[in-house]
């Protein structure tokens, strides 16, 4: 009905052979000074061939509707194959410096940077000219969804992870108690356009106190995270804003083999967007690519009451 047949025709007359030689290594060196400080110091490089999504879905460029259903980036864009794809490969440094107090265990920090760049990397562009999604409008848009193909790009991926405890002991009659503060920060840039990288976690937090006495273990966390503003373009992906959660937890251990947890996450039944949701495609026409609201990402999970009995 809409040129499948000489798509078909024009996708099996292609070489869809592929032998890819992926390498990947590590090399880690370690230098600890004294007992309360230590640093690492590393290399990896990690290689990734394109999925069969990536390499062969090709109808699409002449059905919208089968351009949605190739999507399983989660952004509510149509995608067209790409055949002529290159293996991923991911060059990271990193380093690590952690101090700690060895005598009693009371304190540690722990600092994490790291820088990778990937070349080749499998990114998207706006259906190019040549191809039967492509159109002016499309090519241009800002807002809505679009029709993208696959594409070998450069990128650089890069930020840090800081970490670290305050254990201070018995606190009277409220047993022992911990302190901990997870912070992280990753930033990815298309190197080839300019662009920002898809599905890229904002500055986030997580602050705890824990509490242990006898059989009984308690924790209160405080979660915080930035407004995603920089946001791929070339997708037109959907910013969220800031938000912080409240979540409590609590264990008794009946004995050294069973334990039962229960907790309460988003205690005050915050609404919020997740910055790794996605678009929220459930609602309209949603066998039409622009026949749904576009800018309305997937909701956080509201107030949830568990309990459970996990083996230890």
């Amino acid at each position: 009905m809409m040129n499948q047949t000489a798509d078909a025709a024009a996708f099996n007359a292609l070489d869809h052979s592929h032998t890819d030689q992926n390498w990947d290594l590590t090399a880690l060196s370690r230098y600890t000074p004294d007992s309360t400080q230590s640093y690492e110091f590393g290399y990896a490089q990690k290689s990734r061939s394109a999925n069969l999504d990536q390499w062969y879905t090709w109808s699409g460029d002449s059905m919208m509707m089968v351009m949605v259903m190739n999507n399983l980036a989660g952004d509510g864009n149509g995608y067209l194959g790409n055949n002529n794809l290159k293996p991923e490969v991911a060059h990271t440094l990193s380093t690590t410096a952690s101090w700690h107090d060895t005598a009693q265990a009371k304190w540690e920090a722990a600092l994490t940077p790291y820088d990778t760049y990937v070349s080749n990397y499998i990114d998207a562009q706006r259906c190019p000219v040549g191809t039967s999604c492509y159109t002016a409008a499309n090519s241009k848009a800002t807002t809505g969804f679009v029709n993208l193909q696959y594409v070998n790009q450069s990128a650089q991926i890069y930020g840090f992870d800081l970490s670290g405890y305050h254990n201070p002991g018995r606190y009277g009659n409220y047993g022992d108690l911990t302190a901990k503060a997870v912070l992280s920060y990753t930033r990815g840039e298309n190197l080839t356009t300019g662009d920002n990288l898809y599905n890229i976690m904002p500055l986030n937090t997580r602050l705890s106190l824990e509490q242990r006495t006898g059989s009984w273990s308690n924790s209160a966390e405080l979660q915080l995270v930035e407004a995603k503003t920089e946001v791929s373009q070339v997708r037109n992906e959907i910013k969220t804003g800031g938000y912080s959660l409240f979540n409590l937890r609590s264990s008794y251990e009946l004995n050294k083999k069973i334990r039962i947890d229960f907790g309460i996450d988003n205690l005050f039944d915050k609404c919020y967007l997740l910055p790794l949701g996605g678009a929220y495609v459930g609602q309209g026409m949603t066998m039409s690519m622009n026949g749904i609201p576009y800018g309305v990402a997937v909701a956080g999970m509201g107030r949830s009451i568990y309990t459970g009995r996990p083996l230890i």
